[in-house]
């Protein structure tokens, strides 16, 4: 997906004129969207989709005559996507999408608009084609908070990019950066890091945009709480990002030193900071995976521990440790008993265990998609080198 996109996006990135937040999430707060593209009204009359009433209802709706009435819009976008019969969807559909995602996100009934684009989604849907159609369903299942129905677009990985005469890097990278929010509020930190990364790698030809420095803040933050290096490749036009986000680099720095008590006075210090920016809920959790991993470290140590000696090394009380070692041992996450009587808890050395068909099964799956991204790699691999354009510049350097 990094080189696909690397080498057939050559196209600039417009900063927005305005942006617009989605409803607050628990982990992901409020993200950003860009302005949406010009819209001209116009029916694309070479394609086979083609209606005259419907192309003239679409431009009526583009022109705003509905008003502020939001019933009048969803029917005529409802029926501008009923007369789509095949997989071609004209450019008046698509630009009434995008106005009709805009619409009801303004209006905070997000909710209205998720099955309109899902069943256009369903005629047109192909996969491993990304079209700009797939950001307005990622912003509207993250501003509604019902992410189930994105999930099955957002699994399926992206190969190609949709050539349709409205298709704009905008739209990749509200893809990427809504995608990887989405697996945020899932806590599928893996998947999360590598749709932000993507969005990272995105090259413009002129200036950086407003989503991709959101996605490097939350990126930041992801890395931290899942506990794995930030190691994305920035094109050399997006250099300034890091600038352009340098607390959240401090923050970094003081989440490598594993000391939760500095970690939590500079969250405090950057409350406000942090909440203009939607980030403090991932701050937070961050700052919890870092006293997560100091009670691991007395795992390793000692075989058990008095509450009170364990709350004077966390800098906590009694019944603030005993609270968070209940949920890491019901999460799975530490293997230890705790007897409240004696105010002790003993520690587990070996807290994995492969010995049920569940490990047996999890590692099984692990291999297969390994297995199979192996194989589609070096598909991807093949085509790329028999390229005739790959082969012609090779041949011209």
């Amino acid at each position: 997906q990094h080189y696909y996109i690397t080498n057939n996006l050559r196209m600039s990135v417009e900063e927005p004129s305005s942006t617009q937040n989605s409803v607050p999430m628990d982990t992901v707060e409020e993200p950003v969207a860009e302005a949406a593209p010009t819209v001209n009204g116009e029916a694309d009359s070479t394609n086979s989709n083609s209606n005259p009433d419907i192309s003239l209802r679409a431009k009526q709706l583009l022109e705003g005559t509905h008003g502020d009435n939001i019933e009048e819009m969803l029917n005529s976008t409802i029926a501008i996507v009923d007369s789509v019969r095949s997989a071609a969807v004209p450019s008046y559909v698509i630009e009434a999408i995008h106005y009709m995602t805009d619409f009801v996100t303004q209006k905070n009934c997000p909710v209205r608009g998720i099955s309109i684009v899902e069943s256009l989604l369903s005629k047109c849907h192909v996969p491993g084609v990304l079209t700009s159609i797939h950001s307005d369903m990622t912003q509207l299942c993250l501003a509604a908070k019902i992410l189930s129905p994105a999930l099955k677009f957002l699994d399926c990985d992206v190969t190609s990019i949709s050539s349709d005469e409205l298709m704009d890097v905008r739209y990749v990278l509200q893809y990427y950066y809504y995608g990887g929010s989405l697996y945020a509020a899932l806590r599928n930190f893996s998947r999360a890091l590598h749709f932000f990364e993507i969005c990272l790698s995105v090259p413009s030809q002129q200036t950086t945009s407003a989503i991709q420095v959101v996605a490097y803040q939350k990126l930041t933050l992801i890395s931290i709480l899942s506990g794995r290096r930030l190691s994305v490749r920035l094109p050399s036009v997006h250099s300034s990002i890091p600038h352009l986000c340098r607390p959240y680099g401090n923050l970094l720095q003081i989440a490598a030193e594993e000391d939760s008590e500095k970690f939590a006075a500079t969250i405090a210090q950057m409350t406000p900071f942090l909440e203009k920016h939607s980030n403090l809920g991932l701050a937070k959790q961050a700052l919890e995976y870092i006293r997560q991993k100091n009670v691991k470290k007395f795992q390793s140590t000692f075989v058990s521990l008095k509450l009170s000696s364990l709350a004077n090394h966390l800098k906590l009380s009694v019944q603030e440790v005993e609270n968070r070692l209940r949920r890491m041992i019901m999460s799975g996450d530490l293997s230890a008993q705790i007897c409240k009587k004696e105010g002790m808890v003993w520690f587990n050395k070996h807290s994995e265990e492969f010995d049920n068909e569940a490990a047996i099964e999890k590692l099984k799956n692990s291999l297969d998609t390994c297995m199979s991204s192996f194989q589609k790699a070096k598909e991807l691999n093949t085509g790329f080198s028999l390229d005739p354009k790959l082969l012609a510049k090779c041949a011209g350097d």
